[in-house]
């Protein structure tokens, strides 16, 4: 999920840094607008959000703005890495097949706040939207690493074939993944019935 823009390459990545200068010196809280569905479906095509400035109080489950080449994006943090370096942020689409590439704190933008759909906002910024981020960000992970130790253990113990402890655990996690994607899948119906009662009146 990008950040939309309809300028040419070079031309978009100059506009960007100068625009981001400029909110960094600020420090104040900017509306982006979203082309894409990497974060479906929370965030979809054509919604705008919220940003906060700076990589500050960015925590796993966060869905943050970042430098990604030219462009900007918005995608969900998985993990964050301490190192004498600074913090690496490891992040993902909701929607997307597999996490972006680690990131330094120099490349976060912000966080996001707030989406905004036809008139309606929906905060990010509470207590149950966190914890939903939270658990979305930790059930990916141990999904990922689930796949991963699958594949291990089934090429050491009965070939191509999963062990069957494996099996069980990854259906477990898929069955709480599931339960986390169902949560926001219900709580984003009753936020896109509110908006149709409200366009329609």
């Amino acid at each position: 999920m990008s950040i939309s823009g309809g300028e040419s390459a070079s031309a978009r990545g100059s506009i960007t840094e100068a625009v981001l200068e400029i909110w960094a010196e600020r420090k104040a809280r900017n509306r982006l607008k979203i082309a894409g569905n990497s974060m479906f479906p929370l965030i979809k095509d054509g919604d705008s959000v919220l940003v906060e400035h700076g990589a500050a109080g960015i925590r796993r489950g966060d869905i943050i703005v970042f430098r990604r080449g030219n462009d900007l994006a918005a995608h969900r943090v998985l993990c964050i890495c301490d190192s004498d370096a600074g913090p690496t942020f490891t992040a993902k689409g909701d929607n997307a097949p597999r996490p972006d590439r680690p990131l330094s704190a120099d490349k976060i933008v912000g966080r996001v706040l707030v989406v905004e759909r036809g008139g309606r906002y929906m905060s990010l910024d509470t207590a149950i939207w966190r914890g939903i981020g939270w658990l979305i960000a930790a059930s990916t992970l141990a999904w990922r690493r689930l796949c991963g130790w699958s594949q291990v253990l089934g090429q050491r113990g009965s070939g191509p074939r999963p062990h069957r402890l494996t099996a069980r655990l990854r259906r477990g996690v898929q069955v709480f993944f599931s339960f986390a994607l169902q949560v926001v899948r219900a709580l984003f119906c009753r936020w896109k019935s509110g908006v149709s009662r409200s366009s329609k009146a």
